[in-house]
């Protein structure tokens, strides 16, 4: 499909704000401004409320859409996370394309000719099978059931995505200024080294794409927290890590349900997902030969945090239910006491 180019003017203040909120949700403007013309021409109307009532008069508004908005909102979080992967394959294509033709035809190294091998067949291939996996995800049938899945397992395969794209273009930034000042014999198995480990980043996205698909969103309860730390953990192979995880299922198990309701949505929503994005950073570390030891620390940490807060909180509860209890005993006594009947004076029957 032909593209056209389209000019209009900000100023700088909504420019630069805008800039950093896309760069906050990992998209570029000219993707933002995209997915805005997709939605009001699939829609026929502007995705969101326009009005100049009083701000005071809002809320009711707002209210009275219910689920229409939460609606709105899942699917610009899919549509968001699809333009990402389309953005990210684009440029994996476009920095292997780069690289392979980059290659001096009359040089016939090994190293070069393992770099030519793996730019235009090894890597392309994987390239174009990601690519093509993305495009089923987000198209007929399987579109359709985006929302009922575990959406966090997906940004963890965009994230791996993104890191393999990041990894192609600082290679392309230093492989092509030393192709052109001259090959020498063995100045470049480091590349190859380099785009071999890429290829095998590729080969660690399937894994995460099959969790993604065979994973469902579970809402609500202690199953459903126990649910997403197990989702995160399943590519994890640290035992220790895996032994500290196991103990936090327990206490959530026992005493998550139980809790107020403000402390489970805090638990749910910052200790959880940060949480989760340790045990992500040490799965990514394991498959990478990063620096296991840090991440799983990280993890730990992380584990001891909700483990205390929830103990912390079972504590203040039990405190609180003996606090009542004693309160209740009292109320008790002054009755007794009021009708004569302390506890000195009442014998037993005979």
């Amino acid at each position: 499909m032909a593209q056209v180019m389209i000019n209009f003017r900000l100023d700088e203040e909504t420019k630069k704000s805008m800039e950093q909120a896309c760069r906050e949700m990992g998209l570029s403007m000219t993707a933002a401004f995209t997915i805005f013309a997709k939605k009001v021409g699939k829609e026929k109307r502007i995705p969101f409320e326009i009005t100049a009532e009083h701000a005071s008069s809002a809320p009711d508004r707002r209210q009275s859409r219910g689920d229409g908005r939460q609606g709105d909102e899942e699917e610009f979080a899919i549509v968001r996370r699809r333009d990402r992967l389309e953005l990210l394959c684009g440029e994996i294509r476009r920095s292997l394309t780069s690289m392979h033709i980059a290659v001096p035809a009359s040089v016939t190294g090994l190293a070069m000719e393992r770099i030519r091998l793996l730019c235009g067949d090894e890597l392309k291939d994987k390239a174009a099978e990601v690519s093509s996996t993305c495009g089923k995800l987000f198209s007929g049938r399987s579109a359709g059931t985006l929302e009922e899945r575990d959406l966090g397992i997906l940004d963890e395969y965009i994230d791996g995505v993104s890191s393999i794209g990041s990894e192609l273009l600082e290679i392309e930034r230093t492989l092509l200024p030393a192709m052109k000042s001259g090959p020498e014999e063995g100045s470049f198995e480091a590349y190859g080294d380099r785009l071999a480990a890429v290829s095998q980043k590729f080969d660690g996205l399937a894994p995460v794409m099959q969790r993604f698909l065979c994973s469902s969103v579970c809402t609500g309860g202690a199953r459903a927290v126990e649910a997403r730390i197990r989702q995160a953990a399943a590519p994890v192979e640290t035992a220790y890590v895996l032994t500290a995880l196991e103990g936090l299922e327990t206490l959530i198990l026992r005493d998550f349900d139980g809790m107020e309701e403000q402390v489970r949505a805090r638990l749910e929503g910052e200790y959880l997902q940060t949480l989760e994005l340790t045990i992500r950073e040490l799965a990514r570390a394991e498959r990478d030969g990063g620096d296991v030891g840090t991440k799983a620390a990280l993890c730990l940490r992380a584990v001891n945090v909700l483990s205390q807060v929830i103990s912390e909180n079972r504590r203040v509860r039990q405190e609180w239910d003996g606090r009542s209890l004693e309160a209740e005993v009292a109320a008790l006594e002054r009755l007794a006491a009021m009708r004569g009947d302390t506890a000195g004076g009442m014998q037993p029957e005979k």
